[in-house]
């Protein structure tokens, strides 16, 4: 009997598509500061996606405070969405320290 191999998952935890408004800040190489009124459109367990205008860089961390809450989390950008693709103009950010910042909460 030939047994079937179980799919190995690609992610770490389940995303939830959301729309969250964000303010996102950071400071890029050169020292200039940014601020950014957008929004989250993925969240996970881990970290999100965000829609940016600001050319963020793979590595940087960036401040991500949403507009109904009081405190903000810091977070690393992990990719950017290529020009002329689907995903132009998004960055996936991952938590520095895991938290609830954004409101969803995601089971152990």
């Amino acid at each position: 009997m030939v047994k079937e191999a179980k799919p190995v998952p690609l992610r770490r935890s389940s995303r939830v598509n959301v729309r969250i408004p964000v303010w996102v800040s950071g400071t890029y190489a050169d020292g200039k500061k940014f601020t950014e009124n957008t929004f989250v459109v993925t969240v996970s367990k881990y970290g999100a996606r965000v829609k940016t205008q600001q050319p963020l860089t793979v590595g940087m961390q960036v401040k991500v405070e949403p507009h109904r809450r009081h405190q903000s989390g810091l977070f690393k950008v992990v990719w950017m969405g290529q020009p002329g693709t689907a995903r132009e103009g998004d960055a996936g950010i991952a938590y520095v320290e895991v938290s609830n910042l954004l409101g969803v909460a995601f089971p152990e």
